[in-house]
């Protein structure tokens, strides 16, 4: 026998979750999606695994991807589905990576206080200079049951689209953030997966993104956090705390500003 013939309802199930496509899903979004305990679902997970059914890629917390397609049997009557939304252009990837990122914050990282915000657009006020101001910025602030005081990040991501900006001035552009961030990324969309990105190319990005400390990032849909991947993971500085203060003051809104000072109170 071949096929979902020889699985059983736990490994089609969780078959059912996986994008046809082939496209990535995180271990963690699978198994909230499935309401699973993390032992029973890596058993099933590694079953398929060892099958060559699924394999396993990159991302907090891991995820998964169809090595072959799988047909499965359909539960209900699907309808046409709408055509995916086109990122023409650098500002049209804004809001959704912004919605995407305070989902994949809020359910794969620990941080009791954060908030996401464009700062890519600010209008009159003082950018500080060339590529000084990141296209999207998160803040944390955290305390720690036995280290004293309160500590905040500041992350920010150089976003880039499509097409022609696979070269690494996004890494010098990320990079000059660097000043004022304690983390900085370069997140570029990759509609075709990330496997589709010229090997010379990605070889170079991330030969310059480990260099200068920076995180490098992909991501398929950019309104979906499940399929953003993390080549290289930023280095932690630690910026002047003048210059984190002068970027907060300068780049956030009165509000997001009004909520940083009563977290860190």
């Amino acid at each position: 026998m071949s096929g979902n013939e020889t699985l059983n309802d736990d490994q089609q199930k969780l078959l059912s979750f996986v994008p046809e496509d082939g496209s990535v899903i995180g271990n963690t979004r699978l198994r909230e999606l499935l309401g699973w305990e993390p032992a029973h679902y890596f058993e099933v997970r590694n079953h398929l695994v060892e099958r060559d059914m699924l394999s396993t890629g990159r991302g907090r917390g891991g995820s998964v991807y169809r090595l072959k397609p799988i047909l499965l049997p359909k539960t209900t009557e699907e309808g046409a589905k709408p055509a995916a939304p086109e990122y023409l252009k650098e500002h049209d990837l804004y809001k959704p990576i912004a919605a995407a990122l305070r989902v994949g914050w809020s359910q794969t990282l620990s941080h009791a206080n954060f908030l996401v915000e464009i700062t890519a657009k600010q209008g009159w006020k003082k950018t500080g200079g060339m590529w000084t101001r990141p296209d999207i910025t998160v803040i944390t602030v955290d305390t720690y049951a036995y280290v004293p005081g309160k500590f905040i990040e500041v992350i920010t991501y150089e976003v880039k689209p499509a097409g022609d900006y696979w070269t690494v001035s996004g890494v010098f552009e990320a990079a000059s953030h660097s000043r004022f961030a304690t983390q900085t990324l370069l997140l570029i969309h990759c509609p075709d997966g990330s496997e589709k990105v010229p090997l010379e190319q990605r070889d170079r990005l991330q030969e310059e993104c480990v260099r200068f400390g920076i995180g490098l990032g992909f991501c398929k849909d950019p309104a979906s956090y499940d399929t953003y991947e993390f080549a290289v993971e930023p280095q932690r500085r630690q910026p002047d705390p003048a210059e984190m203060n002068r970027f907060i003051e300068q780049q956030f809104t009165q509000s997001s500003r009004n909520q940083i000072a009563l977290w860190l109170k």
